[in-house]
């Protein structure tokens, strides 16, 4: 496709700025767009697993992700009250030979940051803040996008990358039912400073238990233990990451859990405990009409329990690029990114939400407990959209 192609980017998160510089190293010019008043994420961690993580190498971003990220020694799986771990797997050299990149673990803001920084060095005029899409037109020569300050955008090709509530596509394919899971989620951080020596292993760290698991992981070079609580509860629905949550009654979920997890829980800042409901959508049997398609969580929102939200953004925006600059056209395009990523994102989608059965399940008892684990996750890590998407020759 030319790359004179007009293309707009609605959402300035991960996924956003992912798929804005892959098109952008490509030579395309892009245009982002972000409702927000100023660029940046909330405070909360999340992982990058080999499949996301060579994308972003692949972008650059190498070096500047290895000084800021955490490098977990293995996800470990703990017994919710003595701490003793039934299933263990490292991250060694093992398997970083074996599946081609270390995994790392980020506070969000500082991949946010990375990823902003180098947008904003191909263009810096690229992203335009305090820019919410009102209405969407897709029309057979181009896309108008209406925004609540007014503005407007014409555009050739448009990518919605504005999250689980996207309106993009609630504009263009209408809302998605989505029903409560029963399991709601607490997270907060705790500087490392605070702990004892080594108090927290070096990994990312499941205790689980009847009915809930908590997370625990270092951030930001170990300088901070980011974890998230999951708890079978009814009675709340808010999906928003922001809303307040109180320790307390955290504490009291985790009452004759493993001293770390009470610990963690105690330590954290009050004001600085949030809480959501994890909600399930059916995937989408489509992403894309001619000029518009979905990426990252306004495509395959998912349940975080295989940690692979942001990995399958950034995959995204890679094999979007890729296609976009293959494409013989805006429609061809988007059909073939979408062919290329609607099993896989489904399939992942699917399998996050049994693994948050299993760790539920594993726990209510000593036997259970030694015949629970982790499932099996190569098949995600194996995956290199580097390669089967490789970049056209110049």
């Amino acid at each position: 496709m030319k790359k004179s192609t007009s293309i707009a980017i609605i959402g300035a998160g991960i996924g956003g700025l992912s798929a804005a510089l892959a098109l952008q190293s490509r030579g395309f010019g892009v245009r982002v767009f972000e409702q927000a008043h100023a660029l940046g994420e909330i405070g909360a961690g999340l992982h990058l697993s080999p499949n996301g993580l060579k994308v972003l190498n692949a972008l650059g971003l190498e070096r500047g992700l290895s000084l800021v990220a955490a490098r977990p020694t293995a996800i470990s799986i703990k017994h919710f009250a003595t701490g003793s771990s039934n299933f263990e797997s490292r991250f060694d050299d093992q398997f970083e030979r074996r599946f081609g990149t270390p995994f790392y673990s980020f506070h969000r803001a500082d991949l946010h940051a990375a990823l902003s920084r180098a947008v904003i060095e191909f263009d810096p005029d690229c992203i335009s803040l305090k820019h919410q899409a009102v209405k969407i037109v897709d029309g057979n020569d181009g896309v108008t996008v209406e925004f609540d300050n007014g503005a407007t955008e014409q555009t050739e090709i448009l990518i919605a990358a504005d999250g689980v509530h996207s309106r993009v596509r609630a504009s263009v394919h209408g809302e998605l039912d989505a029903r409560f899971t029963g399991h709601v989620a607490y997270r907060g951080m705790v500087a490392t400073e605070t702990l004892p020596p080594d108090f927290v292993e070096p990994k990312f760290n499941v205790w689980v238990g009847p009915g809930k698991h908590f997370v625990a992981y270092p951030v930001r070079r170990g300088e901070l233990i980011n974890y998230v609580a999951l708890i079978e509860e009814d009675g709340w629905q808010g999906e928003s990451w922001t809303t307040k949550a109180d320790k307390a009654v955290l504490a009291r979920n985790f009452e004759g859990w493993n001293e770390i997890v009470r610990a963690l829980v105690d330590l954290t800042l009050q004001g600085e405990c949030y809480k959501w409901a994890l909600l399930v959508r059916d995937p989408l049997p489509i992403w894309s009409t001619k000029r518009v398609t979905l990426l990252g969580d306004a495509a395959h929102p998912m349940v975080p329990y295989l940690a692979q939200g942001a990995a399958m953004a950034v995959e995204d925006a890679w094999v979007l690029a890729a296609c976009i600059e293959r494409g013989a056209n805006c429609a061809t395009a988007l059909r073939n990114y979408e062919q290329a990523r609607l099993e896989r994102t489904t399939k992942i989608q699917a399998a996050s939400w049994e693994q948050g059965q299993l760790n539920h399940a594993v726990g209510r008892n000593d036997d259970e407990f030694r015949g629970g684990g982790f499932a099996d996750p190569s098949w995600i890590y194996s995956y290199d959209a580097t390669e089967l998407f490789p970049r056209r020759s110049t």
